[in-house]
């Protein structure tokens, strides 16, 4: 074979190992893979990403405007609260997320140079899975259901489990899965999508919730999950961790939805279930007042 012809087969299979570009623009909130951040000011970014989630995925109409506790926030008119004041709340309730005075992560890898995390990333764990048997009874007091077991596998790889940053199951407890301030991917968008820029961007926290087959769809699912789908606890120490990881960033985080960044990406998923918008919101407004 002649040099012309191993030239070209060398510039062949360089062009058919190159990655395919990077859109510009992708998905139902529009990711600016430039900014590295979703189109609009933070409230317009929140109001799309906290579109409501329904079963196996299909979303709702988007909120017209943000509820009264996150809107102050996300438009500029609240400042954070002060921070000894919530990391005395943390410890009086016994939540460790490793201190309010580190980083948390950033963009590209941690590149120093690189926004820091911009997004609190809501999803639900879709474990344990029920079959076709019924949920448990007491669902939210479950020893099953509320087990951290099934995120922290024995001998698991470090660069796959835990799979978030944060765990927080349906009686209140928060269990650390990375560092906050490891930078760290959870959604398709960030792993198949953006790739390593998007990396650090987004803090992901997993919050417990079971899931069973539903009948009326043919094949294996895990279509069903618990109505209501977070529990009371779960909300307002919800609450409780978008405060502190927004006071440990230093600026507000815009909350999101895993399905909702995800949303017309192939294979992406229908989580969180269940999610209401105004109980997070009334929870978020309790737990401001009694930070003053």
């Amino acid at each position: 074979m002649g040099w012309s012809h191993l030239l070209a087969g060398a510039l062949l299979q360089v062009v058919q190992a190159a990655p395919p570009p990077t859109p510009p623009v992708v998905g139902l909130c529009r990711f600016e893979t430039a900014a590295l951040s979703f189109a609009g000011s933070p409230a317009e970014q929140a109001r799309c990403l906290m579109t409501p989630v329904g079963k196996r995925g299909v979303l709702g109409p988007a909120p017209s405007r943000l509820p009264k506790g996150l809107a102050p926030l996300l438009e500029g008119r609240s400042a954070l609260p002060d921070k000894t004041m919530v990391a005395r709340l943390l410890a009086a309730e016994n939540m460790d997320i490793g201190g309010l005075d580190a980083p948390v992560s950033r963009a590209r890898d941690g590149d120093p140079a690189a926004p820091l995390a911009r997004y609190f990333v809501i999803h639900d764990t879709s474990t344990p899975y029920y079959g076709d048997d019924p949920f448990p009874a007491d669902v939210d007091r479950d020893a099953k259901v509320n087990s951290f077991a099934y995120y922290f596998p024995a001998n698991a790889d470090p660069e796959k489990f835990p799979v978030a940053h944060l765990f927080l199951n349906r009686i209140g407890q928060v269990l650390v899965g990375q560092p906050l301030s490891r930078p760290w991917r959870a959604t398709k968008l960030e792993t198949r999508v953006i790739g390593l820029p998007a990396k650090g961007l987004f803090l992901h926290i997993e919050t417990v919730m079971p899931r069973r087959r539903d009948p009326a769809i043919e094949g294996w699912n895990d279509a069903i999950a618990p109505k209501p789908g977070f529990s009371r606890t779960q909300y307002d120490r919800l609450a409780l961790l978008y405060i502190a990881l927004s006071v440990r960033a230093g600026s507000w985080l815009i909350p999101a939805q895993h399905a909702t960044i995800d949303h017309g990406l192939p294979q992406a998923h229908d989580d969180p279930q269940n999610f209401r918008l105004n109980d997070f919101d009334k929870a978020l407004r309790r737990r401001l007042r009694s930070l003053g």
